[in-house]
């Protein structure tokens, strides 16, 4: 008799005490479809000592592609979009992670980071805005350093494409 109420008590508790996560959207109603221009390149020339030549045209497809992939607003041009995504690079840039017995550098996490701004395009109002949102990845120096970096350029890509359309229609 006990074994069976303690039973009842763990399943309801397991059903009950979910962890709270949702997809759903929370973007207002009207927002179906979206136009994403390429991002600007903002960096400052001085801050160009780890700058992956085009990376603001490869983040822009890997944005366009990630919402095509997350399927919750359609990519379209411009001129039919309910919103727009407007952005722009300010910053690529490097930290050492880890070193070796020398203090030599074995590991770099790279950042690229940018701000974007969600805008309806009916109302001219911002929806979302964000002025420092970033992407990372880690590399070892121990191989090929350009290669390494090279991949890890292309890994903080992906991980900021994927976090700023989390960010837009999940509002984590």
């Amino acid at each position: 008799m006990i074994r069976g109420k303690l039973a009842i008590f763990f399943i309801c508790v397991c059903f009950f005490a979910g962890c709270g996560y949702t997809q759903k959207v929370t973007l207002p109603n009207n927002i179906r479809t979206i136009a994403i221009p390429t991002f600007e390149d903002q960096i400052p020339p001085k801050e160009r000592f780890t700058y992956q030549p085009g990376v603001e045209i490869t983040l822009t497809n890997a944005i366009r592609k990630r919402f095509i992939f997350d399927g919750n607003l359609k990519v379209v041009e411009e001129e039919r979009a309910d919103a727009i995504l407007k952005g722009a690079i300010i910053a690529y840039s490097q930290e050492a992670v880890r070193y070796d017995n020398l203090e030599s550098v074995e590991e770099y996490r790279l950042f690229l980071t940018v701000k974007f701004e969600l805008v309806d395009k009916r109302t001219g109002e911002v929806i979302i805005s964000e002025s420092s949102f970033a992407g990372r990845s880690e590399y070892f120096t121990s191989q090929n350093a350009a290669d390494m970096r090279k991949n890890a350029a292309t890994d903080s890509v992906a991980d900021l494409a994927r976090n700023i359309v989390d960010r837009i229609i999940e509002e984590w």
